[in-house]
């Protein structure tokens, strides 16, 4: 994607090569620079900053981002940079229908009030006496 270091109009690759430096040999391949495992976008309105840097405050940050053509539209220049670097040409209702689409993937369900009890485990009966808040 080319992910800048800052969010700049004129912006530098942030130096973290990704996959490729993560010690495994079969990801010691140059398509691995740069790359980084794509996260869920389950509850992304919650997991601000964005970007495996956090270089990007609000999912409207990111969708400019991408709108605009990732980092080839601030001058990073990559190989590897899957997104096509046109713009997508997103208006603002647009890119706000894709924000508003991104929101309603959120699932709060035991994010906002505790268990009434935790899972019973049958093979270990030890665990059956744990309390929702207690110690383990």
């Amino acid at each position: 994607l080319g992910v800048p270091l800052a969010d700049e109009d004129k912006a530098t690759i942030d130096p973290d090569l990704g996959r490729y430096n993560n010690q495994l040999p079969k990801e010691n391949a140059p398509h691995y620079r740069y790359a980084f495992k794509t996260p869920t976008l389950r509850n992304a309105q919650y997991t601000a900053p964005y970007m495996h840097n956090g270089v990007f405050e609000t999912l409207d940050d990111v969708l400019i981002f991408y709108n605009r053509g990732g980092g080839a539209s601030i001058g990073i220049k990559l190989d590897n940079q899957t997104l096509s670097d046109e713009p997508l040409r997103l208006g603002n209702e647009e890119r706000d229908d894709v924000v508003q689409f991104l929101h309603s993937l959120s699932d709060t369900t035991g994010i906002t009030s505790a268990p009434r009890s935790l899972p019973k485990m049958p093979f270990s009966p030890a665990l059956d006496k744990r309390v929702v808040g207690g110690r383990f």
